[in-house]
């Protein structure tokens, strides 16, 4: 079946009058709420206002062969809920921008330092110390489970029992929220049903009268068919996000959570396979619709919608989930050439086979638009951070790559830390740079060692460590001032009943992860270090120092001799023993520091667009990378190294105890579809299973065919590569970003 005419009406609204329509909107809600505004108003107070305004002032857009309610005009099409969010303001984010002076007021000078030290890319937070406005999930099961009005019915017993003003007017925020998105699903009844007498076709006045019904029920009430289950994935998305103010990101597990509704329809007669293929379609037409696949992508993340879903994985058992709705979603998303919403495909030794091929399917055709996360390397990874089993086996993906357990945690995304900085100020002598982050790293000095350069690097990552948390706890404490969030907070697990936000602590874990930047570069510049000047002497490491401080320049045979050296990925024995021995001591240095939250600091290795925007600003390094050049992604061997077989990187990962990375990790593999089968492609998964690799990001094409590509772009229009957590069409990347994945290593074997 084709959507032609419901792209084109999500393309006309998308394209062309949401942004406006959303500034609008905003400007209208902004004069009516600072009109009521008052100096004494605490944050609770002013997001109940912000709810009530923004719900009783929206005007419903409905698509005439769209089936779902949800699209309330108040944000732009890119928006993902994030109040401020690419130059794009929208009424959700008022109480935040009234009140986030009071971060930068409360502690002046660590304020400054905090940005002082962003500036020199020592750290990244998506927030002013903390993720303040992105990287959300909703827990939509207890939604799925109770309804709305379940969750209204426990905050008004708490709010019987509550035993200080402070919780009785957070349980009343939470009260006038979940109130706030009840008028606005009623709205969208009322709006369909006006819509129907002037319906234009048998088709529209069908989707009109399907709304009206539902949306005067679902989603205050539980829903109870397969339709009501996917429309409340979406209403929510765009509700929460509107009134919240914060982006929302990840649907969950949605073939799993789905697969009940299905299931039933099925067995009740209300719904056949073909009817929920349909919906499917509309549903992630409706999501994909909201960018143009041509637009060039130049900056940080202009091709980024930040939305994505689970596929797959494991059941409460830890028996491989595979359900027909599973094999539907990938199915609509090939057939379709669906980008965005993004999947993640979680698989592991025991997965079928023809999930296996399901998902394997459009990526050696060379779309590639699926994030493949191991489970055999995750859960044992959730299991040490102190998850329970139950927890572990439920994992989702948000974001990009952001993992986390259902309801129990909120994991900041973008969470990075340079650990190449501190080896770079040592390396460099950077001292000067050094006094103005208000830091000291260790330098190296001609008569080191290597044992000592070791420890001088490990020294210099500590104090960068404790350093960027420091300043997170310190400046994190003003957060419930600034913009509580009780519609996110009260559907987390027990959060009504302890009656906190979650600015206050109100989830099971107040963990999160840090993601180290450079680790493949590091491990390759400290061999390089050691084979150069210590194992088998071609220089002092003076001279070695010394070239790198001049960028190489006249020391071209030597950058060479450091590129030939041993390097991460490459499966020798020499990179397999250091990168281990490195990961561990990074496991060791972040068991130490206390997180932003209170809660522990789990080891990720993820890298998004940095890998440019960083290198860009980092200086040459041992490994014989020049300054301004890439830095590897995650634990992706550095494009410096010819890594003979795709085999010695599986076997390199397989070297590390990725049970310490609890915050995720990340390879990115190019393999040739030349003679690349179904069964070769679902053995190579099975291998990487075993490996310890724990998200895969893989395209499979050729430099050839990218080189072509360039030249003859209208022979390509279907070809989609993964470019770092999101896939977008290699035509429509900028000749930088072409460039990018061009230079990337690629794999006949």
């Amino acid at each position: 079946m084709g959507y032609d005419a419901l792209r084109q009406e999500l393309r006309g609204y998308y394209l062309g009058e949401a942004d406006g329509r959303a500034a609008d909107f905003c400007r209208e809600c902004e004069a009516v709420m600072d009109a009521a505004f008052s100096d004494g108003m605490s944050a609770l107070e002013m997001k109940r206002l912000q709810y009530r305004v923004i719900s009783e002032r929206f005007t419903p857009v409905l698509f005439p062969h769209s089936p779902f309610y949800y699209e309330m005009g108040t944000m732009a099409a890119h928006c993902d809920g994030a109040g401020e969010f690419r130059g794009h303001l929208h009424a959700g984010g008022w109480t935040y921008r009234k009140n986030k002076h009071k971060y930068r007021e409360r502690d002046e000078e660590l304020w400054v330092l905090s940005a002082r030290q962003r500036s020199e890319k020592l750290y990244l937070i998506c927030g002013p110390y903390h993720d303040a406005r992105q990287h959300f999930i909703i827990h939509y099961r207890p939604v799925l489970e109770e309804g709305l009005c379940g969750i209204y019915e426990r905050a008004q017993r708490e709010l019987s029992l509550a035993e200080c003003e402070h919780e009785r007017e957070y349980l009343e925020t939470v009260i006038e929220g979940l109130l706030a998105v009840k008028r606005i699903a009623e709205k969208f009844a009322k709006a369909a049903s006006e819509a129907i007498p002037c319906a234009k076709d048998k088709e529209t006045e069908k989707q009109m009268r399907r709304i009206a019904e539902t949306a005067a029920r679902v989603p205050w009430e539980r829903p109870e068919t397969f339709y009501e289950a996917l429309n409340t994935y979406a209403l929510l998305r765009k509700a929460f996000g509107a009134l919240e103010g914060v982006g929302f990101n990840c649907f969950g597990r949605l073939d799993m959570d789905l697969a009940p509704y299905y299931d039933r329809d099925l067995r009740e007669g209300r719904l056949t396979e073909e009817e929920a293929e349909e919906l499917i379609a509309r549903f992630l037409v409706t999501f994909d619709c909201h960018y143009d696949h041509d637009m060039k992508m130049v900056g940080y993340a202009d091709h980024e919608l930040e939305n994505t879903y689970v596929l797959g994985g494991c059941d409460a058992s830890g028996a491989p989930f595979y359900h027909p709705l599973t094999r539907l979603f990938l199915k609509v998303t090939r057939e379709e050439r669906i980008i965005f919403p993004k999947i993640t495909c979680r698989f592991s030794a025991a997965s079928p086979g023809e999930y296996l091929d399901e998902i394997n399917r459009a990526v050696i055709a060379g779309s590639s638009t699926v994030l493949y996360q191991n489970d055999d390397a995750t859960i044992p990874a959730l299991l040490h951070s102190g998850r329970t089993l139950a927890e572990a086996r439920d994992y989702i993906v948000s974001g990009c790559w952001d993992l986390s357990c259902q309801g129990v945690e909120k994991i900041d995304g973008g969470n990075y830390i340079n650990i190449l900085k501190p080896f770079e100020y040592s390396l460099h002598r950077l001292t000067d740079k050094m006094e103005a982050v208000g830091l000291s790293f260790p330098l190296f000095e001609e008569g080191d060692g290597f044992e000592e350069i070791y420890r001088k690097t490990l020294e210099g990552i500590a104090t960068l460590a404790h350093e960027r948390f420091r300043v997170g706890r310190e400046g994190y404490v003003v957060a419930p001032e600034v913009d509580p969030l009780p519609l996110f907070s009260c559907l987390m697990d027990g959060a009504i009943e302890r009656r906190r936000d979650f600015t206050e602590g109100c989830t099971r874990y107040r963990d999160e992860a840090v993601m180290c930047f450079g680790f493949p570069n590091l491990v390759d510049s400290l061999l390089a270090i050691r084979e150069l000047c210590f194992v088998e002497p071609r220089c002092t490491l003076s001279e070695l120092l010394g070239a790198v401080r001049a960028n190489w320049e006249g020391h071209e045979e030597l950058r060479e001799a450091a590129r030939r050296c041993h390097g991460w990925g490459d499966g020798s024995t020499a990179s397999c023993e250091l990168g281990a021995r490195l990961h561990r001591d990074l496991y060791a240095i972040f068991s130490t520091v206390t997180g932003t939250y209170g809660g522990r600091v789990e080891l990720g290795y993820l890298t998004y667009t940095e890998l440019r925007f960083w290198g860009n600003r980092t200086l040459p390094t041992p490994d014989g990378r020049r300054s301004g050049e890439y830095v590897a992604q995650g634990l992706t061997p550095s494009r410096l190294k010819r890594i003979a077989s795709v085999g010695d990187v599986v076997r390199s990962t397989a070297a590390l105890d990725m049970t310490l990375a609890g915050g995720n990790s990340v390879v990115n593999v190019i393999l040739s579809p030349v003679g690349l089968t179904l069964d070769r492609a679902e053995g190579f998964l099975r291998g990487v299973a075993a490996s310890g690799i724990q998200s895969l990001q893989l395209n499979c094409t050729t430099r050839e065919q990218l080189l072509d590509a360039q030249v003859h772009p209208e022979r390509y229009p279907d070809l989609v590569v993964r470019v770092t957590g999101f896939s977008a069409k290699f035509t429509s990347l900028s000749p930088e970003w072409q460039e990018e994945v061009i230079t990337r290593n690629f794999y006949d074997r």
